[in-house]
């Protein structure tokens, strides 16, 4: 039986044959740390990109806001696949820090032929606050 998928739905694979970039800001949380990366999945370049926190986020123990990082202020060109791993903070320290747990990006660049692209991602980091102890103890 097959299954179908939201129109709007691409895979790994359609998204490299689609030819555009594909820009997103994730948390990558185990059990000792987190980190926060920024990729381009597609298959081309991602060309002035911005990306805009919505609010501070707060790394190495609380004493350093990871927003402000020039990171943040324009990528002038993130490589076709290209993954930008940022450390934020251990995971305990950042939970114990974190004082909203909904966190958003803008995000816009440009393609090769200088089309533009805009979208915002919410992460809400409830979802990952009480992981630590089902991945410690597995």
């Amino acid at each position: 039986m097959a299954v179908s998928q939201p129109p709007d739905f691409q895979t790994d694979h359609e998204i490299l044959i689609s030819k555009k970039a594909v820009v997103i800001v994730d948390f990558d949380i185990d059990a000792e740390n987190v980190f926060l990366t920024i990729k381009n999945l597609g298959a081309v370049p991602a060309l002035k990109l911005r990306i805009k926190p919505l609010s501070a986020i707060l790394g190495f123990e609380g004493k350093k806001d990871i927003s402000k990082l020039s990171v943040f202020k324009e990528i002038s060109y993130l490589a076709p696949l290209k993954e930008i791993k940022i450390f934020v903070d251990s995971y305990e320290s950042f939970f114990t820090h974190l004082k909203d747990t909904s966190v958003h990006f803008r995000i816009s660049y440009k393609n090769e032929k200088r089309r533009s692209f805009k979208m915002k991602i919410h992460h809400d980091l409830r979802i990952y606050a009480d992981l630590i102890y089902f991945i410690r103890k597995f």
